[in-house]
This record gives C-alpha cells, sequence and structure tokens, in this order.
C-alpha cells in the first residue's frame, strides 16, 4: 500500500541509555556515559539505521524528565497576547535555580490558559542545538523535540482536574506538579532516595507543597498518552 507519510524515527534520550525506535519496533540502544558526549553517541546509534533512511525522512527526539527543567509562571495582568505570555515565562526561566548551569534556554508551555498560571518547560540550548545539528548531519528532518511530562498530560485533553498532583519518575528523579484551585502551583524536581517508596515520597512532597490529603495523586508512568 502507498504512504505518502515520511518515515520517522524516534530517538528515546533516557538518562543512561538512547534508544531508537520507529513505531513501536525497537531498532537499537545506545549506552550513555559521562565519557562520551551526547551528540557523539546519538551518531553511533544513527549509523547502523539514519542510512538507510530517504531524504525525506524525519526524526523526532524524546527526552526524559531528567534533562528538561520545569516551573511555573502566574499570570499578570497586561498580558494580553501568547506572545507576551511566552516573553514574560522566558524572562521568569531566567530567575529560577537551574539557569546557574546553563548559558541559555529554550522554553515552551505545557499547560498555558489565559488568566492562569502557566505550567513551562525549559530545555538547554546547547541540548536543542545538539539535537538540531544531529538530525541535519544525517539529513532527516526534525519531527519534534518532546516533553514527556506534556504527552502523558494529553491524556486528560484538556480537562484537568481542579486539585491534583502528578508525578513522573525518571531513573535519577521524579517529577512533581501540583494544581489548586484549577491553577498551576508548583513544579518540583527530587532525586529518588534509596529505600523511600514512590507512595511515601508523593506523600510527603504533597505535605511540603501545602496540598490537602485528600487530593488525588496521578503517577504519569501508569498513563497512556495518546498515541502510546
Amino acid at each position: 500500500m502507498l504512504s505518502l507519510l515520511p518515515p520517522e524515527l524516534q530517538c528515546d534520550i533516557h538518562p543512561q541509555r538512547l534508544v531508537l525506535r520507529q513505531g513501536n519496533r525497537v531498532l537499537g540502544e545506545q549506552a550513555l556515559s559521562t565519557q562520551v558526549a551526547l551528540d557523539e553517541a546519538l551518531d553511533r546509534l544513527l549509523s547502523t539505521h539514519a542510512p538507510g533512511m530517504p531524504w525525506w525522512g524525519k526524526l523526532s527526539f524524546s527526552l526524559s524528565s531528567s534533562r528538561i527543567y520545569y516551573f511555573t509562571v502566574p499570570w499578570q495582568p497586561g498580558l494580553n497576547t501568547p506572545e507576551e505570555l511566552r516573553s514574560f515565562a522566558a524572562t521568569e526561566a531566567a530567575r529560577q535555580p537551574f539557569w546557574r548551569n546553563v548559558l541559555a534556554c529554550k522554553t515552551a508551555f505545557i499547560s498555558a490558559q489565559f488568566g492562569a498560571a502557566a505550567l513551562v518547560a525549559a530545555i538547554d540550548e546547547a541540548l536543542w542545538q545538539a539535537l538540531l545539528l544531529t538530525a541535519r548531519k544525517w539529513k532527516l528532518r526534525v519531527g519534534g523535540i518532546h516533553v514527556a511530562l506534556h504527552q502523558k498530560l494529553h491524556a486528560w485533553r484538556g480537562a484537568l482536574p481542579a486539585d491534583a498532583l502528578f508525578s513522573l519518575c525518571d531513573e535519577p528523579s521524579t517529577i512533581f506538579v501540583s494544581r489548586q484551585r484549577g491553577q498551576w502551583q508548583q513544579a518540583w524536581c527530587l532525586h529518588n532516595e534509596a529505600g523511600v517508596s514512590a507512595q511515601r515520597q508523593a506523600a510527603q512532597t504533597a505535605r511540603l507543597m501545602g496540598l490537602d490529603a485528600a487530593v488525588p495523586h496521578y503517577v504519569l508512568n501508569n498513563i497512556n498518552a495518546p498515541g502510546e
């Protein structure tokens, strides 16, 4: 059957390994280490499969939460357009603690509505450019740079609960984001402690965030996003 859709590879970038997929089929894996730069590891993985892709093929990337910074941006009176909110979010990013570790970053909204606090993801500009250059090197178009938290929250299709704690566990850390009275409130990244269960960590985090004990907790690792 003739398909006009371009073939697409997806590279999942985990803290300690890369996984290359085409649809649900795993094509290969590559270990990551501090001794090997990310772009070099990507080249090793793609060298086996990318040469067989046609020039109109695409390469998308899915980033683990450990490579992304999350924060909330309160709504400010006087904001009238998405671009004004985006500019304000970029200004707020420069005030976040993670800014000490990066020279510049790209920001994108995970969830934003007029008149409400926004949930924002920030990606190190150096990482962003490395991914774009990798796709270009292998003569592939970039199909997107995806954020796991964003994809998982799509399961609610915009109808998010007014009060909730969401968590997304990665190999070294867990992301916690909270909502209260229909607004995004806080976004924390906590290291996973040996011997501390996920349930206990979530209960402690909810208490420190000031959430009521009755607020539901959603483990996003157990929720399938649309298309998964």
